[in-house]
């Protein structure tokens, strides 16, 4: 039995449908924040939902392509990644807690981001 795999292309599809959608939610929602000088902190909390929202639906697609559990396990990760970044970022807007934006909190989420960012780009390598 064959297996299918997922090319460039259609990974670049995945993430741009990806991105057309945070961007059209997240712009009425997180517009106030840019413009009252909070522009980096949503950024980084923005490109990190949608880089884990990547990662968790191709690493969805490639645990039922190939049922182990592994690749479960890797998926499971990249979703409570996002899950953290979506609640961390909803706690801008509806403030589920307090939450003190200092440098320590930007260089976590930027760490955080630079993961993500290094999972995404090996996603599309072909070695």
């Amino acid at each position: 039995m064959q297996k299918t795999h997922l090319d460039n292309g259609s990974k670049f599809k995945i993430l741009a449908l990806i991105s057309g959608i945070l961007i059209s939610i997240s712009v009425p929602v997180f517009l106030p924040h840019f413009l009252h000088g909070h522009g980096v902190h949503v950024s980084i909390h923005l490109a990190g939902i949608g880089l884990g929202s990547f990662l968790s639906i191709i690493g969805a697609m490639t645990y039922l392509e190939y049922k182990t559990t592994r690749l479960l396990l890797v998926f499971f990760a990249f979703f409570v990644i996002t899950i953290a970044e979506i609640l961390s970022a909803l706690n801008m807007v509806l403030i589920f807690w307090p939450s003190y934006s200092s440098v320590d909190s930007i260089v976590t989420h930027l760490l955080i981001l630079m993961m993500l960012s290094f999972f995404s780009i090996g996603i599309f390598r072909r070695d």
